[in-house]
């Protein structure tokens, strides 16, 4: 919050002073700064009438900052935007997303912020076994990778509990999917999921479990043969 705040406020503060500044100049050298004034609120009357969208843009932007619900850093999404945010200023934010690419979005065109870094995140598993599988060796199974997982040195620390195991969650055409999640550090659940992946699909092969995948039969037909002509 710190990281995003500081920039914001660094621009409005040296705003504000290089105002201040140039106003008691004018008023030292002998120029009358009454009529700047003046002038100066009916400019700005006439700059609100005709910047509508740009007011959008900071009136949300301040919101935003100060509900907290966006900071740099963070992996959102926004509309079918989606990345790191890496820069973010009283008017628009700046995201990359995984290929690079740069997107800036004025603040006026966010209405919802997907935060897939706030507080803590979850790597989520939809895990696919046959539908001849013993489900509660398959749970046994999920259970122990998870807690080998945990144990791990490099990616334990970023793991903050066990792993949740939620059973059957739906029937597929091809497999019965099984739900299990881990509570992770922000941003983290991507390198949790990588590796567990790996480690289960290592402890599926030892165990005899089986990840379908679509098969289709194909039933090839003779011609018949043709009638001896006549």
């Amino acid at each position: 919050r710190v990281r995003t705040l500081m920039p914001v406020l660094q621009k409005v503060l040296f705003g504000v002073l290089a105002v201040f500044a140039a106003m008691i100049v004018l008023s030292e050298i002998g120029v009358n700064i009454a009529p700047l004034l003046a002038g100066a609120g009916v400019v700005g009357i006439a700059v609100g009438f005709g910047a509508q969208a740009l007011m959008k843009d900071l009136f949300g932007g301040i919101s935003i900052i100060l509900e907290d619900s966006i900071a740099v850093g963070d992996i959102v999404g926004i509309g079918d935007k989606g990345g790191v945010v890496e820069w973010m200023s009283m008017r628009v934010m700046r995201l990359r997303d995984f290929d690079g690419t740069v997107h800036t979005i004025p603040f006026r065109e966010v209405q919802t912020i997907s935060n897939r870094s706030k507080d803590f995140s979850f790597a989520v598993f939809r895990i696919g076994v046959a539908y001849n599988s013993d489900i509660a060796h398959v749970q046994r199974v999920i259970r122990e990778t998870g807690a080998k997982l945990r144990g791990d040195p490099e990616i334990g620390p970023l793991i903050l509990d066990d792993i949740e195991l939620h059973g059957v969650d739906s029937f597929e055409a091809t497999a019965i999917i099984v739900l299990a999640r881990f509570k992770v550090l922000p941003s983290k659940q991507w390198t949790v999921t990588r590796t567990f992946n790996i480690l289960l699909k290592e402890a599926f092969e030892r165990g005899g479990i089986e990840i379908p995948f679509p098969q289709r039969t194909v039933h090839v037909v003779a011609e018949p043969k043709a009638l001896p002509k006549e």
